[in-house]
C-alpha cells in the first residue's frame, strides 16, 4: 500500500531530497525517487507534478534549513569576526563529516543544472544570494565594531566569501582537498576579515 503523500509530505521531501544530493538532480530518475519514498509513481507525480517539481521542493526544504543555520551562526553571539569564522568552522566540520563527499546541494545544482531547467539553476541561485547578503550585512557589522579591519566594501567581501565556499566545496573533491581545507579557509578569512 503505498504511503500517504499528503500526511509525510516533509519526510518524501527529506527522502527526496537525500537522493538527489548523492545522485544530482540528472542522475535520478522517477524509479530512483520511487524507491527512496516508497510512493508509487502515481502519488509522486499527483503530490509533485513531475521531477523537477520534487526536486525544487527539495530545495526549498534545504534552503529552510541553510536559513536556520545560517542566522543561528551568524546571528549568534560574539563579534562580526568570530561569527563568520564560526560559519566557516560549522563548514568544515561538516565537510569532514560527509564521508561520501556531497557538499553542497544548491551549489551542485549551479554546476550540473540542466541549459534547458534555468529554474533549477534560479532557485538555487536565490538560497546562496540570501548567504551572500547576510554576509554583507555581519561584514558591515564588524567594519562598524572594529572587528574586521578592510575599508572594501562589505558586498565585494560577501562575494569573495560565497566564492571561497564555492572553490572549497569542489575542491575537497580532489585526492588530498579535504586535507588542505583548513589552510583554505583561514588563508581566505585573513584577506577578509584582517586585510588592513
Amino acid at each position: 500500500m503505498a504511503r500517504t503523500a499528503a500526511f509525510e509530505r516533509d519526510q518524501v521531501l527529506t527522502e527526496a531530497m537525500t537522493l538527489f544530493w548523492s545522485r544530482g538532480y540528472n542522475r535520478t530518475s522517477m524509479r530512483d525517487l520511487t524507491q527512496a519514498t516508497r510512493l508509487n509513481p502515481g502519488s509522486l507525480y499527483a503530490a509533485f507534478g513531475n521531477k523537477q517539481g520534487l526536486f525544487l521542493e527539495s530545495v526549498d526544504l534545504y534552503t529552510r534549513a541553510l536559513r536556520r543555520e545560517t542566522e543561528a551562526t551568524l546571528g549568534g553571539e560574539g563579534n562580526a569576526a568570530a561569527r563568520i569564522r564560526r560559519f566557516f568552522d560549522n563548514l568544515l566540520d561538516a565537510s569532514a563529516h560527509d564521508p561520501t563527499n556531497k557538499g553542497c546541494l544548491l551549489i551542485n545544482t549551479l554546476i550540473e543544472a540542466p541549459a534547458d531547467e534555468p529554474e533549477l539553476r534560479r532557485r538555487a541561485g536565490e538560497a546562496l544570494k540570501y548567504v551572500e547578503g547576510r554576509f554583507a550585512e555581519v561584514l558591515d557589522e564588524g567594519q562598524d565594531d572594529g572587528s574586521i579591519q578592510t575599508a572594501t566594501p562589505p558586498r565585494h567581501q560577501a562575494r569573495l566569501l560565497m566564492t571561497g565556499i564555492f572553490g572549497l566545496r569542489v575542491y575537497a573533491r580532489m585526492p588530498e582537498g579535504r586535507e588542505h581545507a583548513v589552510e583554505i579557509v583561514d588563508t581566505l578569512l585573513q584577506g577578509v576579515i584582517q586585510a588592513g
